[in-house]
């Protein structure tokens, strides 16, 4: 397909988190949020081309953090996918630990995250989903979420 424009953006927590607050249960996957990708574009998550995963500039920072005073890290699985209109996902892009995903804020540690071979095309949803290790609430203003992707206009 032949793109008029193209240019990189990154998602956070206001994108991909819908509610101020978030009830998760251990062990079960539940839909933090949902990007609905506009008319006249794709999106793609990361940047620059898939060739090597230690120079691709695009990078992938989440940090969860439960409702407690002092907010702390919720660990657990995340998951961004591609879910179609009606609400079915279609393909898993990126699975891995809060652990991993949230291990630094140096953008240089942060996991490498190039530009993906499948664009989300126009209303398609990148969706975020979380399977926690323990029962909790995860406050949206209290996360913190880096997710690079590049927009194509169509």
């Amino acid at each position: 397909m032949a793109y008029n424009d193209m240019y990189m953006t990154t998602l956070t927590q206001a994108d991909l988190i819908d509610d101020d607050v978030t009830a998760v249960l251990a062990g079960v996957p539940i839909k933090l949020g949902e990007y609905l990708i506009p008319a006249g574009m794709e999106l793609a998550l990361g940047f620059a081309r898939y060739d090597d995963l230690e120079r691709a500039s695009g990078r992938l920072y989440i940090e969860l953090k439960d409702d407690t005073d002092t907010a702390a890290v919720e660990n657990g699985k995340v998951r961004l996918s591609i879910w179609s209109p009606q609400d079915r996902p279609l393909r898993i892009l990126y699975e891995g630990r809060t652990e991993i995903a949230g291990a630094s804020t140096a953008r240089n540690l942060m996991v490498p995250l190039p530009e993906s071979v499948y664009n989300i095309r126009e209303d398609q949803k990148l969706v975020l989903e979380f399977i926690s290790d323990e029962s909790d609430n995860i406050v949206k203003a209290d996360c913190t979420i880096y997710v690079d992707c590049t927009i194509f206009i169509v």
